[in-house]
């Protein structure tokens, strides 16, 4: 055969090498877009995929770029399906005695409710709980008027008098 660019066979696998690296490519930005997802600095995904940090910036740009956003009831089921998927986890640690598990627990089924339409919508600045104000302390107790005795030591005149029944 030639090596003529023209012919059929060269033309197929000049199409053929551009469609592999195409797929390559879309898949390491779909690896870089779930990486970044999942909470990869850049630095450590550039390392992992032995690219440099200014291609993993440009392929996650492009990745979000490319991606198209759900219909907000699409999204709102998504977000329901997760929501429960956190009270059960929430759920479950409280029925082991958890405490720390109440205030998620109560921030999930807010989130929950705001879903359902059950609750206004909040800006994201409101939704930290309120502070719970705990029950105030006892008061302390009284001062005494007039100290007590030192134990074995006789009473002063004066105390006498002043515990004495008779008028003085």
């Amino acid at each position: 055969m030639t090596d003529d660019p023209s012919s059929p066979s060269a033309r197929a696998g000049l199409r053929a090498e551009r469609r592999t690296r195409r797929k390559d490519r879309l898949a390491m930005r779909e690896c870089v877009f779930e990486m970044v997802a999942s909470g990869y600095d850049l630095e450590v995904i550039a390392a992992t995929l032995e690219i440099s940090v200014a291609t993993v910036r440009r392929e996650l740009d492009r990745a979000i770029a490319e991606r198209r956003l759900d219909a907000p009831e699409r999204y709102a089921r998504l977000q329901i399906a997760r929501l429960n998927k956190a009270l059960r986890v929430a759920d479950g640690q409280l029925d082991k005695g958890d405490m720390k598990a109440v205030a998620p627990l109560i921030r999930i089924v807010a989130a929950l409710d705001r879903y359902h339409g059950l609750a206004p919508a909040r800006p994201a600045s409101e939704t930290t709980l309120p502070h719970v104000a705990l029950p105030a302390p006892p008061a302390p107790p009284l001062a005494l008027t007039h100290a007590a005795p030192p134990v074995g030591s006789e009473p002063l005149a004066c105390e006498e008098a002043q515990n004495s029944p008779e008028p003085v």
